[in-house]
């Protein structure tokens, strides 16, 4: 096998010669960093790392389960209002009844029979003067 011959290219395609800056940029001094003190390694320990994760989570747990005590405890509380509210309310019920029984005017007629009181025979209404101004 043979190597195909070169062709040149024609003067019309041929590219322009690159033109050179009259100055040359001054040569930059190279770049020079500081060794890493700890020479590349890791910031820290794997194990920390992992420690540091169990006691974060640990916490968290802890702190969920206290939160749902409280809770709980809480809505035992609440229970025991309404059960206490409820008694009071039914112990508010029997004792409007017993003053309606109380004050009832049959009951208040008996009450002032059994101790010598009896009712008017002639009642008689006295008229106020009406220019009277009723001050204290």
């Amino acid at each position: 096998m043979s190597v195909p011959a070169r062709t040149h290219p024609s003067p019309a395609t041929t590219p322009a010669p690159r033109v050179r800056p009259s100055r040359t940029a001054a040569a930059r001094p190279p770049r020079h960093t500081p060794p890493h003190p700890h020479g590349g390694a890791r910031r820290g320990s794997p194990v920390a790392f992992w420690i540091l994760v169990a006691v974060l989570a640990a916490v968290l747990i802890i702190g969920i389960a206290s939160l749902s005590a409280l809770f709980v405890e809480s809505s035992f509380s609440v229970d025991d209002l309404q059960n206490g509210l409820s008694t009071l309310q039914q112990q508010h019920d029997d004792l409007r009844e017993e003053v309606a029984q109380a004050s009832s005017p049959q009951r208040v007629m008996e009450w002032a029979r059994a101790r010598g009181m009896r009712m008017p025979d002639h009642v008689v209404t006295l008229p106020l003067p009406s220019g009277s101004g009723g001050g204290a």
